[in-house]
């Protein structure tokens, strides 16, 4: 998954309506599980964008550092 501010923010967003849900209308430990599930697949889906982050950091790590031979 490629690094993308505009998904960040939808997850975000998708965390805190989790979180108000849980606030005002789980009763039941059945509600919080599924509220769990839906936290812990927006957090893994953070987790993809950040390995993805790392991996394109890493590809710039591979980067020229010497002078090109082909430069005047």
């Amino acid at each position: 998954m490629q690094f993308n501010v505009s998904t960040v923010n939808r997850v975000a967003k998708e965390i805190e309506e989790s979180g108000k849900r849980i606030q005002a209308a789980v009763n039941s430990p059945n509600e919080l599980e599924s509220e769990l599930q839906k936290l812990q697949s927006s957090m893994d889906s953070l987790q993809s964008l950040t390995q993805a982050g790392r991996a394109a950091g890493a590809n710039a790590n591979t980067a020229q550092n010497a002078p090109n031979q082909n430069q005047s």
